[in-house]
């Protein structure tokens, strides 16, 4: 009988599985989480990525093959010692923070894919509050590091959308009003890429100047807010498209491809990382700059100007205050400001010559 047909209050006594059935493999039970899994893409393929390089390390270290191995051989020392391997001695330097990241990532999927196991009887043997505890136990105190913000490059971006010369083929200029509207999207809302590509125009409320974002990440809906100049960016993209005046609500907040008059599929979360990417060659900046660091720059910014880290909260969708004080590193900001205001702002030094050319 099929897990999903069983009657747990009809059934009084378990039933036992056929002498001759088939147990259920590692591999399908890892099709079978995946499936069942509520994720974002993005989310979804960091699990994929974890639970694969787990069953790696079962072929490796402990000859477990995931696609012939029933998923009852699994123990909480097989996780241990992955983990063992994956969690670095100390967090000190650059390396050892990525290092813990990864294994941060990787453990979570493994650990989620174990209580999978638990709760839906493939494997109800699996000690998964043991392996919670073994697992606490093996991880050095961790606090991430801020994020890395460079608002100065975030506004250089800004700045080039909104001096961006009107282009004379309406093909290009269709082009450059969507890449100015949501280049400001990201900067005012502070979305994931995967909630910008969702949002439809029956999404956005430009009266209020508000959006919709439904069943984001972790299943959870929020409404995000804009400025003017965002919503008139909107409505410029809109009308060059050539959407309807009515009719448009279901129609995508960006397309995929600008074709007058046919707005097409909506667009995907690796053609606007590649927007991003194109404009911080054009500007000339260095530094790592994804659709993500708009959220983290709109974070930052709500701090300084002394937005509330509730209201900050609700924005950004985090269900835990302490996600959010470690996102828009708070702390950080308030200390140096303060510092500054006790010993004057930082100036940085000029270039000083250089000796090779002082003949």
């Amino acid at each position: 009988m099929d897990r999903q047909d069983r009657d747990p209050i009809a059934e009084t006594e378990p039933v036992a599985a056929p002498a001759d059935a088939v147990p259920l493999t590692l591999g399908a039970a890892a099709e079978m989480f995946f499936g069942d899994l509520r994720l974002a893409p993005r989310s979804r393929k960091t699990y994929r990525h974890g639970v694969a390089k787990f069953f790696r390390h079962l072929a490796q270290h402990e000859g477990i093959d995931a696609d012939a191995a029933p998923a009852t051989v699994l123990q909480p020392e097989h996780v241990t010692a992955f983990a063992a391997l994956l969690v670095p001695p100390d967090v000190r330097t650059p390396e050892e923070v990525s290092r813990m990241r990864t294994a941060q990532n990787n453990l979570a999927a493994v650990r989620k894919f174990c209580a999978y196991l638990a709760a839906y009887d493939i494997h109800p043997a699996l000690g998964t509050d043991k392996l919670r505890v073994r697992l606490a136990a093996m991880m050095p105190r961790f606090t991430p590091p801020p994020p890395d913000v460079k608002l100065a490059d975030l506004e250089r971006l800004v700045a080039h959308v909104r001096e961006d010369r009107p282009q004379e083929r309406p093909e290009s200029e269709l082009r450059r009003l969507k890449v100015r509207a949501i280049v400001l999207v990201l900067y005012r809302t502070g979305v994931r890429v995967s909630e910008l590509v969702a949002l439809r125009r029956r999404d956005v409320d430009l009266v209020n100047g508000t959006a919709g974002i439904y069943r984001a990440k972790g299943g959870k809906s929020r409404t995000v807010h804009f400025d003017h100049e965002t919503g008139a960016a909107l409505t410029a993209y809109w009308a060059a498209r050539g959407d309807p005046v009515r009719g448009a609500a279901a129609l995508p907040a960006f397309s995929g491809r600008d074709k007058l008059g046919e707005v097409g599929r909506a667009i995907s979360p690796r053609t606007v990382e590649l927007i991003i990417s194109q404009l911080c060659e054009r500007c000339g900046i260095e530094s790592e700059v994804t659709p993500h660091s708009f959220r983290h720059g709109l974070a930052t910014e709500l701090v300084r100007r002394r937005v509330r880290e509730s209201t900050v909260q609700t924005l950004l969708g985090h269900a835990s205050p302490a996600t959010t004080r470690i996102y828009v590193h708070q702390s950080s900001i308030e200390v140096g400001e303060e510092y500054q205001d006790a010993f004057g702002p930082y100036r940085p030094p000029p270039p000083q010559p250089d000796p090779a050319r002082a003949d």
